[in-house]
C-alpha cells in the first residue's frame, strides 16, 4: 500500500537529486547495487548479532536508495528492461538477508521459541512468493492488484518490530512478524484472485467479439 499511495510524493521529492547524481555520472544500477551491498552488510553485521535497534536504523537508512535508484533511472534513460531486472533481483535478495538475519539471531538466542521460528519462516517463504506473483502475472500479461503488502509495508513493520525488540518491547518481534506473514498470505490470495478475474474478464471480451463476427 505504501507503494501505491507513496510514488508520487516520493517521485517529486527525489527527482532534483537524482537529476544532480545523473549529472555526476552515477548510475541507476549501481545505486541499486550499493544499496544491497550495505543492506546485506547491515543485516548480517547489525541483525544477526543482536543490535536490533542499530541494524533498525542503519537497514531503513539503506533502503532509501532504493527509492532513489528508481529516480535516477528516469532522470537518465526513464529506466530499462536490463535495470528493472537488477532492481527487482537485488530487492528479492536483501529481504532474504533481512529475514534470515533475524532468524540466525534468533536462533541463536531464543531456540525455545517456536511461534516466532514459525512465523519468521512463514515471512521468508511468502515474501518472495508476494513478489514472484506479480512478476508472474505480468509476464503473462495479467493485472493484479498490488495488494495489501507489498514490499515497502513489509519492511517498515519488521524494521519497527525489530527496533522495538530490540528496545524491550515485550512480543514486538512476534506481532511484526505475525503481521506481515498475514498480510503477506492476503496479498498472494489477493493478486491470484485479480489474476483470475483479468484472465476470465478478457476471455469473455474475446469470446463475446468472437460471437459478433
Amino acid at each position: 500500500m505504501l507503494s501505491e499511495y507513496g510514488r508520487s510524493g516520493v517521485t517529486r521529492v527525489a527527482h532534483p537529486f537524482a537529476t544532480l547524481l545523473v549529472r555526476a555520472g552515477v548510475t541507476a544500477n549501481g545505486i541499486t547495487l550499493t544499496g544491497l551491498l550495505l543492506t546485506c552488510a547491515a543485516a548480517v553485521g547489525l541483525f544477526g548479532t543482536g543490535h536490533l535497534v542499530v541494524g533498525a536504523i542503519v537497514i531503513g537508512l539503506c533502503t532509501l536508495l532504493d527509492l532513489v535508484d528508481g529516480a535516477v533511472a528516469r532522470a537518465s534513460d526513464g529506466g530499462s528492461a536490463y535495470g528493472a531486472l537488477v532492481d527487482a533481483v537485488s530487492d528479492r535478495v536483501a529481504d532474504g538477508v533481512i529475514l534470515a538475519s533475524l532468524l540466525w539471531w534468533l536462533v541463536e538466542t531464543d531456540p525455545g521459541n517456536s511461534y516466532a521460528l514459525l512465523v519468521l519462516l512463514a515471512c521468508l517463504v511468502l515474501s518472495q512468493v508476494v513478489s514472484y506473483s506479480k512478476a508472474r502475472a505480468d509476464a503473462g500479461g495479467l493485472r493484479t492488484p498490488g495488494g495489501l503488502m507489498e514490499r515497502a509495508d513489509r519492511l517498515v513493520v519488521i524494521l519497527v518490530g525489530a527496533g522495538l525488540e530490540g528496545l524491550g518491547v515485550p512480543w514486538s518481534l512476534e506481532v511484526a512478524l505475525t503481521v506481515v506473514a498475514a498480510g503477506s498470505l492476503i496479498t498472494v490470495a489477493q493478486r491470484m484472485w485479480g489474476g483470475r478475474a483479468d484472465y476470465f474478464a478478457r476471455r469473455t471480451e474475446i469470446d463475446e467479439g468472437t460471437v459478433e463476427r
